[in-house]
């Protein structure tokens, strides 16, 4: 399945609007904010139609699974967007992994708690909230639920690290270390980046993480960071694959980053970090920039290519790379 989907659901009460667009979304949030009742109208509708009193309006059928004949009932499913309540026994099981891997279906899975083993974006984290605003919505009756992201990094913050950290061991890591020099070590990992930044006290710290996958590890990580008094700045890509099609080393690769959700289709790619990964040794296979997460190939460390990644990175990177030169100098 891909494609990017609107989908509004609504009744003389209450009108709920949010947009999925990968295989994995997730809403979190405080209790009383709405999100049970979600479940309740999409699959009040689902069961009765219109007599239930309710609109949906989406693409795509919508729909919600239990516990009862969870199985049977999703290998039966194509082309649907699923939502499923934290509630569920077999939301964590690996079975359930199993199958949302290659499925030809989107999942919504409306839960407070981290799913370590599933790879879901830091940008399909949702919370849900009440807008109350009259201008916005023609019907001030209603009570309206929309969702916002909880994790919006944008690295503005001014950072002079002692420390870098990487989720990536390989070719990332390679890059990365070139770029900040002996300051730069790997995690070898993106549950491995909460014990490394627990265990590296009173450093200023920039930490690299793949954005596409690290979903699961966000709560505990930005937990850490609020309780914590060291400065630590979370930079989050969708991959360093992405920064590489980013930066047009290979001509026109900067095209796939733009509207992924039409390309990376579920039942090929568990995440988008997985899309970008295969596009990009697709598009570079039997050339000079033939990509591999293993090694880093010489030719996007030359002078000019070098340069064309840095492009991609946030200003407040540059200007902390252009200052720690300065005082090299």
């Amino acid at each position: 399945m891909t494609g990017k989907y609107d989908i509004e659901i609504y009744n003389k009460r209450v009108h709920y609007h949010l947009t999925v667009k990968r295989n994995i979304t997730v809403i979190q949030g405080d209790s009383a904010t709405g999100k049970t009742e979600l479940l309740r109208m999409i699959s009040d509708y689902e069961n009765n139609g219109i007599s239930s009193g309710i609109t949906k309006i989406c693409e795509k059928r919508c729909v919600v699974i239990e516990n009862a004949s969870w199985k049977e009932r999703l290998a039966t499913l194509q082309q649907c967007i699923i939502f499923i309540d934290e509630g569920a026994p077999f939301l964590r099981s690996k079975e359930f992994t199993r199958m949302v891997k290659g499925s030809d279906n989107y999942f919504v899975l409306v839960t407070r708690d981290s799913l370590e083993h599933l790879p879901y974006s830091i940008e399909e984290i949702y919370g849900m909230r009440q807008e109350r605003d009259s201008q916005k919505y023609q019907n001030a009756k209603r009570i309206y639920n929309e969702t916002y992201q909880l994790y919006n990094l944008q690295a503005k913050e001014d950072i002079q690290p002692d420390l870098v950290i990487t989720e990536d061991s390989n070719s990332g890591y390679e890059f990365y270390h070139k770029l900040f020099g002996e300051t730069c070590c790997s995690a070898e990992g993106k549950s491995n980046i909460l014990p490394y930044l627990q265990k590296s006290q009173e450093k200023e710290i920039l930490a690299i993480v793949d954005g596409a996958a690290f979903g699961p590890e966000m709560q505990h990580v930005m937990q850490y960071m609020r309780d914590t008094r060291n400065k630590i700045v979370l930079y989050a890509p969708e991959s360093f694959e992405y920064l590489l099609l980013r930066a047009n080393i290979i001509d026109r690769t900067s095209e796939a980053t733009e509207k992924t959700y039409e390309l990376a289709d579920s039942r090929e790619y568990f995440s988008w970090e997985e899309f970008y990964t295969a596009y990009l040794i697709e598009q570079t296979r039997n050339t000079i920039y033939e990509y591999s997460k293993k090694k880093l190939k010489d030719t996007y460390l030359t002078a000019g290519n070098f340069r064309k990644i840095v492009s991609q990175l946030p200003e407040k990177i540059k200007l902390a790379l252009m200052v720690n030169q300065k005082q090299q100098l």
